[in-house]
This record gives C-alpha cells, sequence and structure tokens, in this order.
C-alpha cells in the first residue's frame, strides 16, 4: 500500500510560495534525498525530469500503491505519463499556485525530507551541526574501501543507462519492452546463451529460413498472429525435444563404451581340475 500523507501541506505551502529555489539549495535536497545524480539533473529536459519524478515516487515518497506506480513508469509514452502526472500531483495535494515545474519539485522535494525524516526521526533528532562535522572529519581518516565492482556506480534509472538498455536490445534483435530492465535482463540472457565461449566455437548455422507459414496449422486460424506464435512455440518445442534426444543418446554411448570392453585378468585363471 501507498505511504500516508502528513499533515505537513499547509506548512510547506505557506513556506514555498512565492519562492524560488537557489541552485545550490536545490542540490542539497538532492543529495539530502541521495539522489544519485546530483549536478546532473536537468528538470527541464523532459524525459530527465519524468524519470527523475519515476525515482522520488518509488524511493522516497511512495505515496501511490506498486501497481499504481505503474503510468509514472512510462517515462517513454509523454502523453500517457503527463496526464499520470496531474493525477498524482492532485492525488498528492501539490498546492494549485504552484505553476512552474521548479515550484513544483522543490514542493515535492520538502515533502519527501519532510517524510524521509518521519521514516528516521530517531537517528536525526540527535544529530547537530557540531556531531555532524566531527562524523565528516573521521571519516577523512578512515581508508575508504573502493568497489572494484563498475556496475555499484552505475544509476539504473537514468535516461543514459534507459536508453543504452534498449539499444543494446535492438542490436540482439530483441522485442521492445517499456521496461528498460526487463529488456536488460532479456539482452542478458541472449548474450549468455548465444554469445558464450562454447557457442561461439560452434559453425554458425547456415541455409535457407524455415517456412514457418507452411505445413499444419495449430487451429488458430481466426487470430494470425496468435497462429503464427503457437507455431513457433511448437519449433521450439521440437528444437528442446531433438537436444534431449541428443543428450540421451551421448548417455547411451557413454555407458556402452564403459559395459562393452569389459577388461579381464588372464592371471587369474584356471585350466583344468584340481
Amino acid at each position: 500500500m501507498g505511504r500516508q500523507s502528513p499533515p505537513y501541506h499547509q506548512e510547506i505551502e505557506k513556506k514555498d510560495k512565492h519562492q524560488s529555489l537557489p541552485s545550490d539549495m536545490f542540490e542539497r535536497y538532492l543529495t539530502a534525498l541521495q539522489y544519485p545524480r546530483v549536478g546532473q539533473l536537468n528538470i527541464d529536459d523532459p524525459k530527465d525530469f519524468r524519470c527523475f519524478m519515476m525515482w522520488l515516487e518509488d524511493q522516497k515518497i511512495r505515496f501511490l500503491p506498486i501497481d499504481e506506480r505503474e503510468p509514472l513508469r512510462k517515462v517513454n509514452a509523454p502523453d500517457e505519463w503527463n496526464r499520470a502526472y496531474e493525477k498524482y500531483k492532485k492525488d498528492i495535494k501539490v498546492p494549485e499556485h504552484l505553476k512552474s515545474k521548479q515550484e513544483q519539485v522543490t514542493w515535492l522535494l520538502l515533502y519527501a525530507i519532510r517524510l524521509e525524516y518521519t521514516d528516521n526521526a530517531d537517528q536525526y533528532r540527535a544529530l547537530t551541526g557540531v556531531r555532524k562535522l566531527q562524523q565528516e572529519s573521521q571519516k577523512t581518516t578512515v581508508p575508504e574501501v573502493q568497489s572494484a565492482n563498475p556496475f555499484d556506480s552505475f544509476d539504473f534509472t537514468s535516461a543514459d543507462f534507459e536508453e543504452g538498455s534498449w539499444k543494446l536490445a535492438e542490436r540482439l534483435g530483441i522485442a521492445y519492452h517499456p521496461d528498460h530492465l526487463v529488456s536488460l535482463r532479456a539482452a542478458a540472457k541472449v548474450i549468455s546463451g548465444a554469445y558464450n565461449r562454447e557457442a561461439l566455437k560452434e559453425r554458425p548455422i547456415t541455409g535457407q529460413p524455415f517456412p514457418i507459414e507452411q505445413g499444419s496449422g495449430m487451429g488458430l486460424d481466426a487470430d494470425e498472429e496468435l497462429e503464427q506464435c503457437a507455431r513457433i512455440m511448437r519449433l521450439l518445442q521440437i528444437q528442446n525435444i531433438r537436444t534431449l534426444q541428443t543428450t540421451i543418446n551421448e548417455t547411451i554411448v557413454a555407458v556402452q563404451n564403459v559395459t562393452a570392453d569389459p577388461r579381464t585378468d588372464t592371471k587369474l585363471g584356471k585350466v583344468g581340475m584340481k
């Protein structure tokens, strides 16, 4: 379920009314929320803004139930996303006098920070400016462990990462999917299955494509696309059965090599009777 709204709307509204947020303060808010692209966010870029709002709701505000966030995840469908965003602003009660994008983002950032504080009030209550400086100075004296994994520094929600995921899937011949992470998982399966060392040793398949439209049908003539999908599934099943049969044959041969070539010790042989 989504998170319930605390009674902060009026207080935030009074604080932010007719105020313009300096860029350094804007970045401080992002840093407080541990946003991974501080200094790189451009809310004037439509796609960057949509990705940011998706991150803010998914990771910090969590106002909507998970299944109702799906329209906000469609960052590549601007019209549908804009409708969902307008509804989201009404549901979360963004003040109507905040017209500019920057004012709305400022309000949502403050709202998210309030929620973050509420969730971790005991942790932040004892944190003073002096103690914060002491903690920062202690951090500088402790050796920092650098991760050797390059993926630890990736922002998997950035627009560049999404675009790269879809381009990789396209290069591999994978059908488009609106969720870039699903496309990336599909690409990983194709790469691990078709481009591993063993697969690359095999000779490439040559010849004519199989005429899938020929032969007996699957009885789904009323829906041409469904009929074609069923035929493809049938071919894949035949391929799986052939692979299984090959494995069975190899197993039988391996067993016969052991049982059909017995080793005898002639020293134990006896001639005649005692």
